[in-house]
């Protein structure tokens, strides 16, 4: 049985819990200052970005992906072990112009994301993106339903969203948001400046799902890392944990799944490439969820082995690996996956 503290215990233990306190109430105003802050920052850099040429953008993109390289060495370690792993037939130099070239268009991302607001309208989105909606209108538009769109990090998200919505029709998209409020409420009126919804992780399955039934595209990235207990399958060289949120969308609905990946061209302009994920085999269940997760995880890998400098390599896409129980699971029901 524990001894009771005698005084001098008690004293300590509080004066303890009172410092513990303290620090933690001093430290939400300086996290507060410093957002508010980058917000600031970020405004004004928004504010420069927006009056420079296409060409000045290019060029400024390519320095500050070489300072993020070379300079600060942004995750560095992180995207040269990823790289390896991927593509071990290549060599040290192959890789290293894979991930020169990836910090070169994150940077781009980045500054084209600060231009959001001068995107306003279809002809806008013309000069940006090349999109061919009739894979849509097939699968979906013609036949008067909704369905999930399935997409990854790769080329820019972002700008993507924006352009679709101008180009076609708006759509709610699932987001996990910002730990900076500032800066999430910024970025949410430029995510949302041409009618798309917004919808968080945590209000998907009742507003995704009501979304759908009435007939709208609900999208969502599917190529960050799922729960450390979830389903894993091989993804880029080394067990992957996968979302299945698109897959319990799509077959919970009985509507049609399509793969949205945007590729930036030579020149700079962005195309939009639409591909049906097929789920007519598939009724809804655990065994088919992970079917269908495979489907579209495998058919997003193949567009980043085509386009390895086009994926966001600086995730730590693979920090939650399997127990062997899961595994073995896992590897049985890849076995029985037909593609």
């Amino acid at each position: 049985m524990a001894k009771p503290l005698t005084g001098s215990y008690k004293c300590l233990t509080i004066a303890n819990a009172v410092e513990s306190f303290k620090a933690k109430v001093m430290k939400q105003p300086i996290k507060q200052v410093r957002d508010w802050l980058l917000y600031q920052l970020i405004r004004a850099c928004a504010a420069i970005v927006q009056r420079l040429s296409k060409e000045r953008l290019r060029t400024l993109a390519e320095r500050l992906g070489n300072w993020l390289y070379d300079g600060l060495k942004l995750r560095r370690k992180l995207v040269e072990q990823n790289l390896l792993v991927a593509f071990p037939e290549k060599s040290t130099e192959e890789r290293a112009t894979i991930a020169r070239k990836m910090y070169h268009g994150q940077a781009l991302n980045l500054l084209e994301v600060l231009r959001l607001p001068l995107v306003r309208t279809k002809h806008d989105a013309q000069a940006l993106f090349e999109i061919d909606p009739s894979v849509i209108d097939l699968h979906c538009f013609s036949k008067g339903r909704g369905g999930v769109i399935v997409s990854a990090h790769f080329g820019n998200w972002e700008l993507m969203a924006v352009c679709w919505a101008l180009a076609t029709q708006p759509i709610a998209i699932v987001y996990k948001p910002l730990s900076n409020p500032y800066l999430n409420t910024l970025l949410n009126q430029w995510r949302t400046q041409c009618g798309n919804e917004l919808i968080t992780m945590s209000d998907a399955p009742r507003l995704g799902l009501r979304r759908l039934r009435e007939g709208k595209l609900l999208a969502l990235l599917s190529d960050q890392s799922g729960h450390s207990d979830g389903y894993f399958m091989p993804f880029l060289g080394r067990p992957a944990s996968v979302f299945l949120g698109a897959a319990v969308f799509a077959l919970r609905t009985n509507l049609p799944m399509l793969l949205a990946m945007p590729i930036r061209t030579a020149s700079g302009k962005y195309r939009l490439e639409i591909t049906h994920i097929p789920t007519d085999d598939l009724t809804y269940s655990q065994e088919n969820v992970h079917r269908l997760a495979t489907r579209y995880t495998q058919a997003i890998e193949a567009y980043i082995r085509r386009y390895p400098e086009q994926w966001f390599w600086l995730h730590n896409r693979w920090k939650h690996q399997p127990s062997l129980e899961t595994a073995e699971v896992s590897s049985h029901q890849m076995q029985n996956e037909t593609l």
